[in-house]
This record gives structure tokens, sequence and C-alpha cells, in this order.
């Protein structure tokens, strides 16, 4: 009956859930729809009919028992068009018992499944660019390079009557990452990070605006890992009341620092204060932070352009992962979030309605996502600097 295997070609992927009032088997699910359905849209759309000519698969049906029900989900493929897949899915959702139990059906989602095939062929396009010789591996990455430098460049905006080069984030975001100069601003804003603002000329007279900026928003100070770096974070801590501090590897300039390198040295930032005494530093003002390990920050509300999206998945045990430009990248189990999120590039942002944990916030760092939107948190002890975490409850 259902001994017809799924191929590539099919377009189109039905997921349904199903809650039955008893404890049944896959087999008596399949039967079950088969027997509900069957004459239900007439010949065209018999589903029998339907899997033996290939414009139909197989039925997968995967069950867990829970108490005295039998729950899970059923996928189903098709290769018929939209209207006629619409009608076959809602022709399944009808049916109501499996064997002598009540039973209940639902569509979870419909995706085309030609979108996971581009997907494979544009991670292939770039496999296959990346062995093509030495000499077209070079002149590919400088051309990326230059369209990834002319994007950040267009995202450089200025702060204050200085002018200070800054990420537009800087205005909106609680928390800024202070740095030297408009390379290191560009550098960070290459990689997603954009709320950054330089110092910006000599560093003997912080800025005003800086000063005030500083004194408003949590702020992490990120400098070179040479001696220049130290004189820079000197009149930092001297000069305002910097939070956090954050240095480049020894010997290393933040504007020629790696998306990972970066990641690794704001999360290892420490507190002001503690930097002060490596120093020998005196507190320079009496208004000046005390500062223990960096608090997590979750009290925000969710922005509206990502409040569809919450809204999409609240009360549902899916996660959305959506890139710069808020476009749905792929939609994932949230028991699979933490295994898959670095199966994905380009994710920025991740929604769903469940717990915000410390492992899942460290993961999603690690893969270069600027917000998480959840419904809650846990026992959460550390927030790296960079990425914003927006709990509903």
């Amino acid at each position: 009956m259902n001994q017809y295997e799924p191929t590539p070609s099919h377009k189109y992927l039905a997921t349904f859930s199903i809650e039955v009032r008893g404890v049944v088997e896959p087999s008596d699910v399949i039967g079950a729809i088969f027997g509900q359905v069957e004459g239900l849209l007439g010949p065209e759309l018999e589903l029998r009919e339907l899997q033996q000519s290939g414009k139909v698969g197989r039925i997968v049906v995967k069950l867990r028992r829970r108490d005295n029900h039998s729950v899970g989900i059923i996928e189903l493929r098709s290769n018929l068009d939209r209207i006629r897949t619409a009608l076959l899915v809602a022709a399944i959702e009808t049916v109501d018992k499996v064997g002598p139990y009540q039973a209940s059906l639902s569509l979870q989602r419909i995706v085309d499944e030609r979108e996971s095939d581009r997907e494979r062929i544009r991670r292939r396009a770039i496999d296959i660019l990346r062995h093509w010789g030495a000499k077209a591996e070079e002149s590919y990455r400088n051309l990326i390079d230059q369209v990834v430098k002319e994007t950040a460049t267009m995202r450089l905006t200025y702060y204050g009557p200085e002018k200070l080069p800054c990420g537009v984030g800087v205005r909106d975001s609680g928390e800024i990452i202070v740095v030297e100069g408009r390379a290191d601003v560009n550098n960070l804003l290459r990689y997603g990070f954009d709320n950054v603002i330089a110092i910006g000329g000599a560093v003997e007279k912080i800025p005003k605006s800086l000063v005030e900026l500083i004194s408003k928003k949590e702020s992490i100070a990120f400098v070179d890992g040479d001696r220049g770096g130290e004189m820079i974070l000197r009149s930092l801590l001297e000069q305002t009341d910097i939070d956090y501090v954050a240095r480049a590897p020894k010997g290393k300039g933040v504007e020629n620092l790696t998306a990972k390198e970066i990641r690794k040295a704001l999360s290892s930032a420490i507190p002001a204060e503690e930097a002060r005494n490596l120093l020998g530093l005196k507190q320079a003002k009496e208004e000046v932070k005390k500062v223990e390990p960096r608090p997590p920050r979750t009290s925000e509300r969710i922005p509206q352009p990502l409040m569809q999206f919450f809204k999409e998945v609240e009360n549902k045990r899916e996660a959305i992962l959506l890139d710069e430009n808020l476009k749905v990248i792929a939609k994932v189990p949230i028991n699979s979030l933490y295994e898959t999120l670095d199966d994905y590039e380009g994710v920025r942002y991740v929604v769903y309605s469940g717990i915000i944990t410390q492992r899942i916030i460290e993961k999603a760092f690690a893969a270069g996502v600027k917000m998480i939107v959840g419904g809650s948190t846990h026992n959460i002890t550390k927030i790296p600097a960079g990425i914003r975490v927006v709990a509903a409850g």
C-alpha cells in the first residue's frame, strides 16, 4: 500500500501533528488516513492512485506514547500543484478516528522542498569555488572581502558633534562597544556588531559626547593587544565610567581580528574595576559605577519587527532562524535548536517562545547571532557582549 519511496522531485512536504486517545501503531494511522480520505475528493485525488503514479510519496508516521495516548507527527510529500496539495492536506485533517480511538490531526507547516535543494546547490557552489585552485581562491576571497567591506562602510555612520565613526546600532542598543578608530569600527561592522563606536583622534581627551554616551549605556572598551591599546585603555578608565574591558590577542589589532577572535575577546571581558586594579589605576571619578561580574540584561521589549515572528511561534515547539534582513532561513524544533544552529549560515536572529538557557546563548553567540527572543530565561549567568537576549516573560 505504501511501497512508493519519495524522490527528490517532490515539491512540497506537509507535516501534521497527531494525537490519538489510545495506544496505536503507525500502520493503524496510515490505514485510518486511507480509509477516511478514500472517495472524499473524487477519482482525481484518490490517495492510492496518487501514490502509485508517484504524485504523492510514502506517508511517514512517527509516534510516541504519552500516558495512554499516542502523539507524534505525520509527513506527506506531494508533487501535485499548490491547489491540489492544499485540498489533499485539508482532507487528511478531517481524519478523526484511528481504530476505536478518537484522534485529531492538525497541519503544522508546508514547505517547498526545492528550497533545501537550492541551499544544497548554494553550499556546493561555494565548495567548488573553494577548491578551484589557489589563484581562483585568492581572487574569490578578495571579491568577497571587497563586497563585505563595502557593505560595512555603507552601514557606517557618525555620532555627536565630533563626528565619531560608529554603527547604526549605537543609538538604539542598550550596550555599546568602544574601539579606537574607524578601521576597528569597520571590522566589527563586517561581522555584525553594529553597536560599535570609535574614540576617534587623540586619546588625551575623550570626546565629550562619547563620555556622555558611555554614562548612559552599558559599555565595553575593546582595545588592541599592544602598548597603544593599553594607553587608550588607561585614558578610557581614567576619563569615563566604562563598565567592561576586552583586549585583542597579544600583538594584534582589533581591525585585523577574525569573527571568532572578536567573539572570544568580547566573551572574556572583565569588569572595569578589575582592569583598573591590574593597571594600578585609581578610580578617576566618584560616580564611576561599581561593576560586578557582567549581569544578564533580558528586560528589553521585543523589537516590533520581531514581534510578528514571536507571535507565529507562540505556544509552539518551534524556533525561527532569521538573517540580517529578517528573512526566514529555517524553522527548527526547539529541542534540536542547539544542535542545528551550526547547520545554517548567516543566522542573526533566533525567535522562539521557549526557555532561553545559558547553553543556547553561548552557542548562538559563537554562531554569530545578534539577538535571541524567547518566552523566558533560566539560570542565565553571563551574556557575551555583542548579543542581546530578550524574554517576553
